[in-house]
């Protein structure tokens, strides 16, 4: 009873607090004073040549962290097996952490740029 009362104040009210939320219509003549920068300036300043990305340390990092959190999730993991068979969970868990660790170290390899192939 009492979620159908807030389900009806709820429909009512929500349209006039929407009305605050519009946004002014702009004037016609406004986008046509804006000064857009040429694309050929726009792009030279940012990028080499168009299409090829920078070259950076993304596969060294990810290989770092791929296997340096592959093998110490592994060592941990194995540390936590109570039976006599541990294989299975070891590698399981190597497996996993190194996935996540060559996610991340990609991630963050990709930040750093590589110097200019001479």
């Amino acid at each position: 009873m009492i979620s159908t009362r807030l389900l009806w104040l709820a429909i009512l009210l929500a349209p006039a607090g929407a009305v605050g939320q519009r946004l002014a219509p702009l004037p016609q003549g406004t986008l046509n004073s804006v000064r857009w920068p040429s694309a050929s300036v726009q792009f030279t300043q940012v990028h080499p040549a168009l299409g090829t990305p920078p070259r950076t340390y993304w596969l060294e990092g990810g290989l770092v962290g791929g296997i340096g959190l592959g093998v110490l999730s592994a060592v941990e993991l194995r540390s936590f097996c109570e039976s006599g068979s541990c294989t299975a969970g070891t590698i399981a868990g190597g497996v996993l952490g190194g996935f996540v660790g060559f996610t991340v170290g990609a991630l963050v390899g990709g930040q750093f740029r590589k110097g200019e192939k001479t």
